[in-house]
């Protein structure tokens, strides 16, 4: 259960599965009693689903998004119950206002509370965007949740993201109330961390981050690396012994950096280790590179750690550029399982071979890459050839100076270097006009596999800015005609494409964002074209005004009859509106929209699902009775 979506592409703390959860929008729609067009009716479909076994149920629960899944518990009373454990695993609270509703609900239902097993609180969150989030009083989160976690014997899985860490109360009533806690996450604002906190307590745990939040105000250029106290690498090195996640790491690091030296030393390992986000690094004050004090030291901890997944080591070069080299002494044989690398492209260049070819994700958004680092031998592109199994690639680009003048060459060798890619993300914060756009969108064709395109640029409010629809047409109508002598459609697996329009003054960094999910139509010759966007768009318009809009855009093209029925009959149906407005909620709540949309088309399928599963149990009792 999520209370907002996330307003960027920054990956969530608390894992949630990967195969369904998009966020339920209210604790109303949760709590919804479920209603028919009649008794008969509720009565029928409640002695449909009460005849599925329940672990049926709970494996068809496992496929669904969290609309559908909600359908699926208001067909009866029976379901719901059933279902509760699965609508409740996992409570996300990305608001003050979530925080509020969800909380005083849980105070008053701790029947709902045993359900839960993955908890994040993010009271005065600053991703709580676009609308404004409302400052809350952490104290009273903290009370609140004092009151819940007596009913909590399940929750293993922690999360707090406020402005400051919570009382030590908090972290005494968890290691006591709540004895499968494995995964416990915080971050700290300005107050210094108390070296006899109860938070360094835990044990066994599997995993645990320790972060400075985001947006903590600039107050020194250069500010020295804290010590982290000893108690808690005695938590983390003794204590947690089957560490699996580890973070510390800095979001703020112009007046806040976490001191790591410790994993420099002989006793730092954990044999269980997949995934580890050190950081914020960058220069000190005489512009030498503050990373870990001994590089051999550091390079011999990440090399015994062969388990290792997921490698995230962030950098802080907005000032300045970073230097053209970065040191990681690594084994020739280390990090052989490692599949996401998240870091600057100096210590991409330097992974032994065995990490490059098994990395499928990449992400060099920690700086701009310049001109001069993209071509050539040690460039960027050079540098993604070898990575043989790359799917997704997050790259930021700085793409209007002078030297950048032949748009065309880079794009090709960008894309000619990682063929193989099914996800990319493109961003440049700087002036990145409809030439630059439309160069991108023709080379994308030469990435077969792509599914998701991002773009994440500099905005104004004036022309080519106006209207992320139009930029996405212009993507989608300058590679959707079929190559030369074929009917073979560029990027025919692309389904999606965001955009998002980004300013430094503005919250999150982002002034609107757009998802437009793809709609496809076979046609006559057998090809699968483009008929219509699912749109979602929000943001801040010129005046400051928040907006939300979902909508349907069919301004295509018909695609040509089929000549069979059966290809027909496989097909989606374009929307009956003709414009983008015909369907358009405007800024009507999309909450709203959601449940009213969704709901019944997740309860209309789901009816007619468990009656031909009646049917098919009624004809299996006649066969029975027949040969009896």
């Amino acid at each position: 259960m999520s209370m907002e979506g996330s307003s960027s592409r920054t990956p969530e703390k608390i894992n949630l599965p990967g195969h369904r959860r998009r966020g339920l929008k209210s604790l109303s729609t949760l709590l919804q009693i479920p209603r028919f067009g009649s008794r008969a009716e509720a009565a029928l479909h409640s002695s449909i689903a009460g005849a599925l076994p329940a672990d049926i149920l709970y494996e068809v629960s496992e496929y669904l998004w969290s609309a559908d899944l909600l359908s699926m518990s208001l067909t009866s009373s029976h379901v719901r119950a059933l279902l509760m454990p699965a609508l409740y695993d996992t409570v996300v609270l990305k608001s003050s206002q979530a925080c509020k509703t969800a909380l005083t609900m849980l105070v008053d239902r701790p029947n709902i509370c045993r359900h839960i097993r993955k908890l994040a609180v993010r009271p005065n969150y600053y991703l709580a965007w676009p609308k404004a989030n409302e400052r809350l009083d952490e104290e009273w989160v903290v009370q609140m949740l004092l009151k819940i976690l007596d009913n909590m014997p399940l929750l293993h899985t922690f999360d707090w993201d406020g402005l400051e860490m919570p009382k030590d109360c908090l972290w005494f009533t968890l290691r006591n109330k709540c004895p499968s806690l494995k995964t416990l996450y915080t971050n700290i604002g300005y107050q210094p961390l108390n070296p006899n906190s109860t938070l360094f307590d835990f044990t066994d745990l599997t995993s645990f981050s320790l972060t400075v939040r985001h947006s903590l105000e600039e107050t020194d250029l250069f500010p020295d690396q804290e010590q982290l106290p000893d108690r808690l690498w005695d938590m983390l090195l003794n204590k947690c012994p089957d560490m699996q996640d580890l973070t510390l790491s800095s979001f703020s690091s112009s007046t806040r950096l976490l001191n790591v030296d410790r994993l420099c030393t002989a006793d730092a390992y954990w044999p269980k280790l997949h995934s580890l986000t050190l950081g914020s690094f960058g220069y000190n004050d005489d512009f030498e590179l503050n990373s870990p004090s001994d590089d051999a030291a550091f390079g011999a901890f990440l090399s015994k750690h062969s388990e290792l997944k997921y490698l995230r080591l962030s950098w802080n070069f907005k000032r300045w550029m970073s230097p053209e080299t970065i040191p990681l002494a690594l084994e020739p044989t280390a990090l052989p399982n490692l599949t996401t690398f998240v870091g600057v492209h100096q210590q991409l260049a330097v992974l032994p071979q065995p990490a490059l070819s098994s990395i499928e994700i990449l992400d060099l958004t920690c700086e701009p890459l310049f001109a001069g680092r993209l071509d050539g031998v040690g460039g960027v592109c050079s540098t993604l050839k070898k990575l043989t199994a790359l799917t997704s690639l997050d790259l930021w680009l700085h793409i209007d100076i002078p030297e950048f003048k032949d748009h065309s060459t880079f794009f090709s060798g960008l894309m000619e270097a990682c063929p193989k890619l099914t996800d990319l993300h493109f961003m440049c914060t700087t002036t990145f006009g409809v030439k630059p756009l439309m160069c991108l969108a023709a080379h994308l064709p030469l990435l077969p596999q792509l599914r998701t395109f991002s773009l994440t640029k500099g905005h104004k409010y004036v022309g080519d800015d106006s209207s992320m629809l139009r930029t996405v047409l212009r993507i989608i109508r300058s590679n959707s005609k079929p190559k030369p002598g074929t009917t073979t459609v560029p990027n025919p697996d692309l389904r999606q494409i965001n955009i998002r329009w980004a300013r430094e003054k503005c919250p999150n960094h982002l002034k609107q964002e757009g998802t437009y999910d793809i709609i496809r139509q076979w046609d006559a010759n057998h090809t699968r074209v483009i008929v219509g966007l699912e749109v979602y768009e929000k943001g801040i318009t010129v005046l400051g005004k928040v907006f939300t809009r979902r909508y349907r855009y069919n301004n295509f093209p018909a695609p040509s009859r089929p000549s069979s029925s059966s290809s027909s009959s496989t097909v989606m149906r374009p929307s009956t509106s003709q414009s983008p407005t015909a369907t358009s909620s405007g800024s009507t709540d999309v909450n709203g929209d959601e449940r009213h949309g969704s709901g019944r088309m997740g309860r209309r399928r789901l009816r007619k699902a468990l009656m031909l599963i009646q049917n098919k149990q009624s004809s299996s009792l006649v066969d029975l009775n027949r040969s009896a």
